[in-house]
C-alpha cells in the first residue's frame, strides 16, 4: 500500500487576505484623506493612492464616493459640522449678540489650529459650490449678525447699521485671516490656546471700536 504523504504545516500556503474587504471602508478612506490633507495639502488627495495604502483594489473607494469630489465635500460637510458645534458652544456662553458672534470668531480660530486638514477643505470655494449643505450652513452663521446689526428699513440701511455691517466684515476678515496664517505656520508653531488668546485679544481690540460706533 502506498503511504500517503504528510505535507509539513511549514509548506502549507495561506491564502492571502482579499483585497476587496476592509472593516470600515467609507470611514477609512475619510479618516486617511484627512490625515493627507493635513500633511501634503488637498491637492495631494487621491484616491487610488488611498486605495493603495488602504491595501484594497483601486475599484474599492468609487463604491463609496463616486469621485475624489464626493469623498472632499463629505469631508468638508463633516468639519463644517464640527465647526458649527463649536462656535454655537462658545457663544452659548456669552452674555449678549456682540459677545456671542465675537465668541464665534475665537472659537473659528481655535478650530483651524486643532484641526487644519477640516479647516483647509472649508476655504475651498469649488467645495462650497459642489454643496448644498455647507451653502446652507454657511447661510444659517451669516443670519445670527442680524439681531446685531439690526433690520434693515424699507430696503435701506441707516449708517449705524452701515458702520456695523462694516465693522463685522473687517471681524470676519481678521478672524479668517489670523486662522490662515497660524494654520500656514506664518506666526510659527503656535499651541491652540495661545491661539485662542490671541483672538481673543484681537477680536476685543476691534471690538472695542465696534461698540464706540453703536
Amino acid at each position: 500500500m502506498e503511504k500517503t504523504k504528510r505535507v509539513s504545516p511549514r509548506r502549507i500556503k495561506r491564502r492571502a487576505p482579499s483585497r476587496y474587504h476592509h472593516g470600515d471602508l467609507r470611514r477609512a478612506l475619510l479618516d486617511l484623506a484627512l490625515r493627507v490633507v493635513e500633511r501634503e495639502g488637498v491637492e495631494a488627495v487621491k484616491l487610488n493612492a488611498l486605495a493603495s495604502e488602504l491595501r484594497v483594489s483601486v475599484a474599492a473607494p468609487f463604491r463609496h464616493f463616486p469621485t475624489r469630489e464626493a469623498l472632499l465635500v463629505t469631508l468638508a460637510e463633516e468639519g463644517a459640522d464640527q465647526l458649527v458645534a463649536a462656535m454655537e458652544a462658545a457663544a452659548a456662553r456669552a452674555a449678549d449678540p456682540l459677545e456671542a458672534q465675537r465668541a464665534r470668531g475665537v472659537a473659528y480660530v481655535r478650530f483651524a489650529v486643532e484641526q487644519p486638514g477640516a479647516f483647509s477643505l472649508l476655504t475651498r470655494v469649488e467645495l462650497l459650490r459642489a454643496s448644498p449643505r455647507l451653502r446652507e450652513l454657511s447661510a444659517s452663521q451669516q443670519s445670527l449678525m442680524e439681531p446685531i446689526l439690526g433690520r434693515q428699513h424699507r430696503g435701506h440701511a441707516s449708517r449705524s447699521v452701515a458702520r456695523r455691517s462694516a465693522g463685522f466684515l473687517a471681524a470676519q476678515a481678521l478672524t479668517y485671516g489670523l486662522a490662515r496664517m497660524l494654520v500656514d505656520g506664518l506666526l510659527g508653531e503656535v499651541s491652540a490656546d495661545d491661539a485662542e488668546r490671541l483672538a481673543i485679544e484681537l477680536t476685543g481690540v476691534l471690538g472695542e471700536g465696534l461698540l464706540e460706533r453703536r
